[in-house]
């Protein structure tokens, strides 16, 4: 037996996911986990089952049940955790270490590669394997997945866990903007904790632009 973890877009309609899951039971999978994701294409059904097919089968026994877009990656033990614990045990860290914000995001989200850009971020990116994280002005965390597609469930699922690293309402009135001699306006704050990634980038010499 394996554990795979399984995405296909459904029709809303009765008993479409039973058939989904009858195409599971039949070739011996059981169902360990399943949610449920809005999408621009559609809902997305998301299981993760302990089956004993290859990804290849169980993507092309779903599609005969009605599955469209089926994505099946393999699984491991550890993703078979209560997903709303797992979120907020997640939360939990990154009030601490907010600067970890890319590494937690990447966690929460199961991302191959997560990490600060700096610069005009674009968040809707035609590339579906990736999703930029509006953080700042002119800084984001940028997110990759190569073989599940995000979902607009967890773009807004991201957006909400970015938004817990922000100063709170007490440090952002201590903001106030300058007038320099040239009569340029700039905004002066105090340093952050989730400035202490961003100053280490500049020390470093890596300072990236997108």
């Amino acid at each position: 037996m394996g554990f795979l973890r399984i995405r296909t877009t459904v029709d809303e309609r009765p008993g479409r996911l039973a058939s989904l899951a009858a195409a599971l039971a039949a070739r011996g999978g059981n169902i360990l986990g399943l949610s449920v994701q809005s999408d621009a294409a559609g809902t997305v059904d998301e299981f993760v089952a302990d089956i004993p097919a290859n990804p290849e089968t169980v993507r092309e026994a779903l599609e005969t049940a009605g599955g469209r877009r089926v994505q099946v990656v393999e699984a491991t033990a550890h993703e078979l955790t209560d997903e709303p614990t797992r979120a907020l045990l997640l939360a939990s860290r990154l009030r601490t270490t907010p600067w970890r914000l890319p590494e937690l995001l990447g966690e929460l989200l199961r991302a191959d590669d997560a990490r600060w850009i700096y610069g005009e971020a674009v968040s809707d990116l035609p590339d579906p394997t990736q999703l930029v994280v509006p953080v700042a002005p002119r800084r984001a965390v940028r997110l990759r997945r190569s073989e599940l597609p995000f979902t607009l469930t967890e773009a807004a699922r991201a957006a909400s866990f970015a938004r817990l690293a922000q100063p709170s309402a007490e440090q952002r009135g201590d903001e106030r903007t300058v007038k320099l001699p040239d009569g340029v306006e700039v905004r002066v704050r105090p340093l952050t904790s989730i400035d202490r990634e961003a100053v280490r980038d500049l020390r470093g010499g890596h300072y990236a632009h997108v």
